[in-house]
């Protein structure tokens, strides 16, 4: 396996584990938890008690959110980057070499430019 491969492995696989564990669609959620938040906060029609009420509510939900959101985030770098070592202890790869591969300017620019590309593909459809 090339340090090219286990750039790739580790790129695929943090985005494949984004996806996976919702790492995006529950960031969406926590501000659309914290907008709720703050129109709760400022309705005229609500009194003191009521907005603590819904707002301890958001609080406990945001804090769920975030934890969720470092777990997946934490899995999603740490789950491709202890497959890759595991790799490397075996001595098919070298641990070192993937990661500067993977830090490089020409990988990074590929990999963008391959990511808007599918994006691309898949807004059209």
């Amino acid at each position: 396996m090339t340090a090219l491969a286990g750039a790739t492995v580790l790129a695929a696989g943090f985005l494949l584990l984004v996806r996976l564990f919702r790492v995006v669609e529950r960031s969406g959620e926590a501000v659309a938890t914290a907008r709720l938040a703050l129109s709760d906060f400022r309705h005229p029609g609500l009194d003191d008690d009521a907005k603590e009420v819904a707002l301890q509510r958001h609080a406990r939900r945001l804090f769920a959110l975030f934890a969720a959101i470092t777990l997946g985030g934490a899995a999603a770098i740490g789950l491709p980057a202890v497959l890759v070592w595991l790799l490397g202890q075996s001595g098919l790869v070298s641990f070192d070499a993937v990661l500067a591969t993977a830090l490089s300017w020409p990988f990074i620019l590929g990999g963008t430019g391959l990511g808007i590309a599918a994006f691309a593909l898949m807004r059209r459809r």
